[in-house]
Protein backbone atom coordinates (compact mmCIF):
# COMPACT_ATOMS: atom_id res chain seq x y z
CA UNK A 1 0.00 0.00 0.00
CA UNK A 2 1.42 3.38 -0.95
CA UNK A 3 0.51 6.86 0.28
CA UNK A 4 -2.05 7.47 -2.45
CA UNK A 5 -4.04 4.34 -1.54
CA UNK A 6 -3.84 5.21 2.17
CA UNK A 7 -5.13 8.76 1.63
CA UNK A 8 -7.92 7.57 -0.68
CA UNK A 9 -9.08 4.90 1.81
CA UNK A 10 -8.97 7.37 4.70
CA UNK A 11 -10.88 10.05 2.74
CA UNK A 12 -13.43 7.45 1.63
CA UNK A 13 -13.91 6.29 5.22
CA UNK A 14 -14.45 9.83 6.46
CA UNK A 15 -16.86 10.60 3.60
CA UNK A 16 -18.85 7.44 4.32
CA UNK A 17 -18.96 8.21 8.06
CA UNK A 18 -20.13 11.81 7.60
CA UNK A 19 -22.70 10.81 4.96
CA UNK A 20 -24.11 8.23 7.38
CA UNK A 21 -24.27 10.84 10.18
CA UNK A 22 -26.05 13.35 7.94
CA UNK A 23 -28.58 10.76 6.77
CA UNK A 24 -29.19 9.61 10.34
CA UNK A 25 -29.70 13.21 11.47
CA UNK A 26 -32.15 13.90 8.63
CA UNK A 27 -34.06 10.72 9.44
CA UNK A 28 -34.40 11.47 13.15
CA UNK A 29 -35.13 15.21 12.83
CA UNK A 30 -38.08 14.63 10.50
CA UNK A 31 -39.92 12.37 12.98
CA UNK A 32 -40.08 14.82 15.90
CA UNK A 33 -42.96 17.27 16.23
CA UNK A 34 -41.59 20.53 17.58
CA UNK A 35 -44.07 23.03 18.99
CA UNK A 36 -41.48 25.79 19.35
CA UNK A 37 -39.96 26.52 15.94
CA UNK A 38 -38.28 29.81 16.90
CA UNK A 39 -35.11 28.10 18.08
CA UNK A 40 -35.47 29.48 21.59
CA UNK A 41 -34.82 27.17 24.52
CA UNK A 42 -37.23 27.31 27.44
CA UNK A 43 -37.11 25.51 30.76
CA UNK A 44 -40.01 25.00 33.15
CA UNK A 45 -38.92 24.77 36.78
CA UNK A 46 -41.09 24.85 39.88
CA UNK A 47 -38.79 26.97 42.02
CA UNK A 48 -40.24 29.66 44.24
CA UNK A 49 -38.11 32.60 45.36
CA UNK A 50 -37.21 32.71 49.04
CA UNK A 51 -36.53 35.79 51.12
CA UNK A 52 -33.12 35.71 52.74
CA UNK A 53 -32.19 37.79 55.75
CA UNK A 54 -29.00 39.73 55.21
CA UNK A 55 -26.97 41.00 58.11
CA UNK A 56 -24.08 43.28 57.19
CA UNK A 57 -20.72 42.12 58.42
CA UNK A 58 -18.76 44.26 60.81
CA UNK A 59 -15.64 45.41 59.01
CA UNK A 60 -12.73 46.31 61.27
CA UNK A 61 -11.55 49.86 60.80
CA UNK A 62 -8.12 50.34 59.29
CA UNK A 63 -5.60 52.27 61.36
CA UNK A 64 -5.34 55.95 60.54
CA UNK A 65 -1.59 55.73 59.83
CA UNK A 66 0.00 55.71 56.38
CA UNK A 67 -0.11 52.62 54.19
CA UNK A 68 2.77 50.16 54.03
CA UNK A 69 3.77 51.31 50.53
CA UNK A 70 4.20 54.93 51.52
CA UNK A 71 5.97 54.10 54.78
CA UNK A 72 8.47 51.86 52.99
CA UNK A 73 9.59 54.68 50.69
CA UNK A 74 7.29 53.84 47.77
CA UNK A 75 4.99 56.24 45.97
CA UNK A 76 1.34 56.07 45.12
CA UNK A 77 0.21 55.47 41.57
CA UNK A 78 -0.85 59.10 41.16
CA UNK A 79 2.57 60.30 42.31
CA UNK A 80 4.28 57.77 40.01
CA UNK A 81 2.53 59.23 36.96
CA UNK A 82 3.49 62.70 38.15
CA UNK A 83 7.14 61.65 38.42
CA UNK A 84 7.02 60.14 34.93
CA UNK A 85 5.52 63.35 33.57
CA UNK A 86 8.34 65.35 35.18
CA UNK A 87 10.86 62.85 33.76
CA UNK A 88 12.19 62.14 37.24
CA UNK A 89 12.18 58.34 36.80
CA UNK A 90 15.52 56.78 35.88
CA UNK A 91 15.19 53.64 33.74
CA UNK A 92 18.06 51.22 34.48
CA UNK A 93 16.81 48.26 32.45
CA UNK A 94 14.04 47.27 30.06
CA UNK A 95 10.59 46.65 31.47
CA UNK A 96 9.28 43.16 30.74
CA UNK A 97 5.58 42.64 30.26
Amino acid sequence: MNWLHFILWTAGGYALYYAAMILFDLKTSGSTNLKNTTGELTFAENILPQEVEHLPEKVPEAPKSQTAIISSGGVTLKNLFGLCRDEAVLYTRAVSF
